[in-house]
């Protein structure tokens, strides 16, 4: 179970199922409609279309792939889109839908993979930070509930940039930041509250800090604190259950630092709370790290989400906690 971001034509990606921004009506229409149709065999899926008529907006039907089974794709799943007029005409609603059905109809179809475009943003005129965030939101929703590979694709930069604001907000806080601190935010983790103490041996020592900083413990703890289940934060982390396991059962195993920030912020932690959860595994953001830096921005900003943040890396050209 993964979410990842592609930047690429929706026909080129392998996956069990891709969706299609489909006319309502059995014809084909613009943009990725019209592309899917090309890929696919224009007059074998018209027919394969026509047979389902009609479909409502908001809802999903499905159709066999044709000639994009080259690419290992079995179905296509097409989902009817809205027109954006003011947002006070129920557009919202309706984009939530189209999410909804078209995930939820991969997952009927037993798909372990499914491609999604970023719906309405084209002909539609979505609002694209509105539209990214109701994706966000639904497919989140989703994996929380199905173990199904989700490809959010896009076919430009421009497409999925949260929006210029935030865009500017980052590169402000980089600027800033990025460069090397002064003051608190160079401090390092100490043991000790004060610098006098009394000498001890180096194996008391490593006991000592074995003790306080056991990562597995302050994970665990954590998680009993805030009430939640473990499938809950390693699906919010799109950790696999199985590596999960591994890490909260082997003391001694302490997991890479961007599997460490990862359930950082499916625990949504406070700044504080979260540099404490680093150190607790032996970690700290690099100053010098653009994307240690981008985390730090994120986690300051409430921004917890995992594909949120993927997507905000990925604007700045950093690797996404979910690779490509």
């Amino acid at each position: 179970m993964a979410i990842k971001i592609l930047r690429n034509d929706i026909t080129k990606v392998r996956a069990d199922a891709i969706v299609n921004t489909a006319n309502p009506l059995p014809a084909v229409g613009r943009g990725t409609d019209s592309t899917i149709y090309e890929a696919a065999g224009r007059e074998q899926l018209l027919a394969e279309r026509q047979k389902i008529g009609a479909i409502e907006r908001g809802q999903s039907a499905w159709t066999p792939a044709f000639n994009l089974k080259k690419h290992g794709v079995k179905y296509i799943i097409h989902t009817i889109g809205v027109f954006y007029r003011d947002g006070n005409h129920g557009e919202k609603e309706i984009l939530r839908s189209c999410y909804r059905t078209a995930l939820k109809t991969a997952a009927e179809l037993n798909c372990k993979s499914v491609a999604i475009p970023l719906l309405a943003t084209g002909n539609y005129r979505f609002p694209k930070d509105l539209a990214l965030q109701i994706a966000v939101d639904e497919i989140s929703k989703f994996l929380l509930e199905h173990e199904v590979d989700v490809l959010l694709v896009v076919y430009d930069k421009e497409s999925y940039k949260i929006s210029e604001k935030l865009f500017d907000d980052v590169e402000d806080f980089l600027f800033d930041n990025l460069d090397g601190y002064e003051g608190e935010d160079d401090r390092e983790f100490c043991l000790f509250s004060s610098t006098e103490f009394t000498p001890i041996d180096v194996d008391a020592f490593i006991k000592i800090s074995n003790e306080k900083l056991n990562f597995q413990n302050t994970l665990m703890q954590l998680i009993a604190e805030r009430k939640l289940e473990n499938a809950t934060i390693y699906k919010k982390a799109c950790i696999d259950k199985k590596f999960f396991s591994k890490i909260i059962s082997n003391k001694d195993y302490v997991p890479k630092k961007h599997t460490v920030m990862a359930l950082g912020l499916a625990l949504e932690l406070p700044l504080v709370e979260y540099e404490a959860f680093l150190a607790s595994a032996g970690y700290a953001f690099m100053p010098s790290s653009k994307f240690d830096q981008i985390v730090k921005y994120c986690v300051i900003n409430h921004i917890y989400n995992l594909i949120s943040v993927d997507v905000i890396l990925d604007d700045h050209g950093e690797q996404c906690f979910a690779p490509n």
